[in-house]
């Protein structure tokens, strides 16, 4: 892709898309594992 210069900052929004991602992935493996705990603790 050439770039003609129309659009500046696509670094950062690629930085903030990124860091979107890596805060839902977090959360969403934290999520997984409180419940697998909580399936180990009541259904054991």
């Amino acid at each position: 892709m050439a770039n003609d210069g129309t659009k500046k900052g696509g670094s950062t929004d690629h930085r903030a898309t990124y860091d979107r991602f890596m805060s839902v992935t977090k959360w969403s493996i934290i999520a997984v594992a409180i419940v697998l705990i909580m399936m180990a603790l009541f259904l054991a």
